[in-house]
This record gives C-alpha cells, structure tokens and sequence, in this order.
C-alpha cells in the first residue's frame, strides 16, 4: 500500500512539475477556436496538468439580501456572495485536471468546491434558526470528458459531462475570471448553472484576420429550469440540444459575434399517471446573442438571451417568457510595477432581467449597476472590489452590497 501510494505521489508531483514547465505554450490550438468557459485554465498540450483558483471574498451589510426573490433567480443564484443580510466572509475554489493521451485524445476534469449554501434566501425555510443551517464543503463536478479529434481544425467530438455550450454566460459561474463577483442577473434568462451529458461537437476556420468557430451539443437535458434539475440520467426520450455560432469579422481576436440557440423538453408528466393538477409538461426554447471586443486597453464584453419556458396540460397551456441583457465595460491602466501594483482596471457593468415566474407575484423585473476597480497586485493575483445598485420593479427591497474579493488563480 505504502507503494502504490508512494507511486501516485510521484505521479501527480512530477506531472505537475512537468506542466509548469511547458504552460508558456498555446492553451488551445489556434486563437479562433472554441473554447470552454474556463479554458484559461486548461492545458491539454502537456501529459498532465493542474491548475484552478482558491477566492476569498467579503461582502458588506445588505438590508434584505434574504428576501425577495433576486438572490435564488436560477439557482444557485448568487453562490458567491454570503447568504446573509449581515457583513461576512466566504471562499471557493477549483480545480481543472487535464491530459493528452495522444495528439488527438484529450481529457478534462473541472471540480468546483463549494459550500452547500446555494445563494438562494429559501434553503433557510423550515428552520426555526438561521444559526442552525450547516454549510458543508461541497464537491461540483462540472466538466467531465474526452476530447478526440476527427477532422484537424475542422470538427472535433466531445463525450461526457460539460457546461452548455449556448453563449457566454456560464462562464460568469467561474468567479475568479470574472469582472464583477456577482453573477450577472440576465442569466436567469437561460437555463442556470447548466452542466450537459451528452456529445459536443466543435470546429474551427482560421482566415488570417478573420476567421469562425462552432459548436453543437445533444444531451440529456435538465429536468427543471435551475441548477436541481441536474440529473445522471435522462428522464425522457427527447434529448436537448444546444449550439452556438461565432464570427471573428476581420479584426483578429479583438472584435467576436456570437449566436446561440437551445431547445429542449425540460420534464414531462403522464397525464394519465398524475392527473393531478398543477402537473405540466415543460419545454423551453431559447435564442441568444453575444459579443466581446478589446482596443487600445478597453474590453467590452455583452450578451442578449431571450427564452420561453412552455407549460402544457390536458387543459391549458402556459408561455413564460424572460430576456435578459448584460454588458461590462472595463479598461486596463498599466502602472509599470508603480504604486506595488502591475495593472488597474476600472470597471462597470449593466445588467437587466424580465423574468416571468409560474407563480405570478413571484415575476418580476431586475436592474443591477455596477461599478469598481479591479488591481493585478502580482501576475495571476487580483484584488476585486465592487458596489451593486439592485433595482426590482415590483417586489422592492434594499438590496445592494459592496463585494471585495481576492482571487489567485495557478
């Protein structure tokens, strides 16, 4: 025992080693490929690799940060920021494993480790006292694949577990590359925290300055709108699909357009099984659009998702629609190592949900500004600090929160 333990020691310690030593090179084959949300961190050119973030974060005083309806929109709703009305403090991390087996074989495995806290105010239902709800260590496991490639540059086939590949917004979940620490609010418009089961294809054209990317996925599909309706299997034979289209038009890596599309069964009832009322069959179809650009030190960085959730029974049928849209505009200072720093990012963001609940009191519409500065004090370490000014049309609280966080990603 002592052997193999030994053995596995020196496996993961000299692989490491051995993946320091080559992550100057490419993280991907060409710049105008597909990438998953957190391919920063991935490193499939190397036998082994590890790397991930560790974030520490604190959150100022929030009046009715626990009410309301805002906080849990999607589920896990804002996991980052504490679950609670009170300042107070909290981390996360990740980790991201990843091997080339041959030049054409790859694998990645993304972990999340988290609280059990969901960021949604309701988890404290049933319990007399806030105090008494635990918050256990949690394991996520978001991507889980092998990546083989059929086509050079072409098309490429991924099988296992991965986030979905519609637009942009997940990777808002990945806290530590993010502009601001809260999870945009417009990504309620789209199926939260999404992570698929199923195929993935991808493929790219590189044109010099221009140049394209796709990417399709066929999967199992979630059993509710939120990150609970997770499942290890699926539940019906309608599988859902997921892709997205992006065009570099002529600009190199510094202008993208996307276009997404999603359409799938999210859960079904037999009617004659569960002729209950309140029992609907639900399916959702969702269209999105996005872009990112940089010049001369800005960096922009928007999306637009409009989806429908339909609800269908023997009697009824019930359309709910929701469109979301964020944008964040940033602008890198280099301060050429003065002031102990290397880089300041002024920073802002707006962001608007209308979001359509079965619940009708429960609807609503959301707006969020943001503002702040992000520093690079060392290369791969950040001090992140925000304001948020939260803006509900009908249910109005007293909702905003200053957020600082200090992320090291390795």
């Amino acid at each position: 025992m002592q052997n193999i333990s030994y053995k596995v020691f020196c496996f993961i310690f000299f692989g490491t080693i051995f993946n320091f030593s080559v992550i100057s090179q490419e993280l991907y084959d060409d710049p105008y490929q597909w990438k998953i949300p957190g391919g920063k961190y991935v490193d499939p050119v190397s036998f082994f690799s590890l790397h991930g973030y560790v974030n520490a974060l604190y959150a100022g005083p929030s009046e009715q940060w626990m009410e309301g309806y805002f906080n849990g929109i999607g589920v896990p709703g804002q996991m980052n920021i504490p679950i609670t009305n009170v300042s107070s403090f909290t981390q996360d991390a990740a980790l991201w494993i990843g091997s080339e087996l041959t030049d054409d074989i790859s694998v990645v495995i993304e972990l999340h480790l988290h609280n059990t806290g969901t960021g949604h105010h309701r988890e404290f239902e049933g319990t007399s006292d806030p105090v008494n709800v635990r918050a256990d260590v949690g394991l996520v496991v978001t991507e889980a694949n092998l990546r083989l490639k059929l086509i050079e540059n072409y098309l490429a086939v991924s099988a296992g577990t991965f986030w979905s590949v519609f637009g942009i917004q997940n990777k808002d979940w990945l806290s530590a590359q993010n502009l601001f620490s809260m999870m945009p609010l417009a990504s309620g418009a789209y199926l939260t925290h999404y992570n698929e089961r199923g195929l993935r294809l991808d493929g790219y054209v590189n044109k010099g300055d221009w140049g394209l990317n796709y990417v399709f996925s066929v999967g199992n599909g979630n059993k509710l709108w939120d990150f609970e309706g997770y499942s290890h299997i699926d539940l019906n034979e309608n599988k859902a699909i997921n892709s997205r289209v992006s065009v570099f038009p002529g600009f190199g890596e510094q202008l993208n357009f996307g276009v997404s599309y999603g359409k799938g069964l999210i859960f079904e009832q037999s009617l004659v099984a569960y002729p209950a009322a309140g029992l609907y069959d639900s399916e959702f179809e969702a269209w999105g659009i996005d872009v990112t650009g940089n010049y001369k030190g800005f960096a922009l960085r928007s999306y637009l998702i409009s989806s429908t959730e339909t609800y269908t029974s023997d009697q009824d049928k019930t359309e709910l629609d929701h469109t979301g849209f964020m944008a964040e505009l940033s602008y890198d200072i280099d301060t050429k190592g003065k002031f102990g720093v290397q880089t300041i990012r002024p920073k802002f963001r707006f962001d608007t949900l209308d979001k359509s609940e079965f619940v009708t009191p429960e609807s609503d519409v959301y707006r969020t500004l943001s503002a702040g500065v992000n520093i690079e004090i060392k290369q791969n370490v950040v001090l992140s600090v925000d304001y948020n000014w939260l803006e509900e049309k009908y249910n109005v609280l007293d909702n905003n929160r200053m957020v600082a966080r200090i992320s090291a990603n390795f």
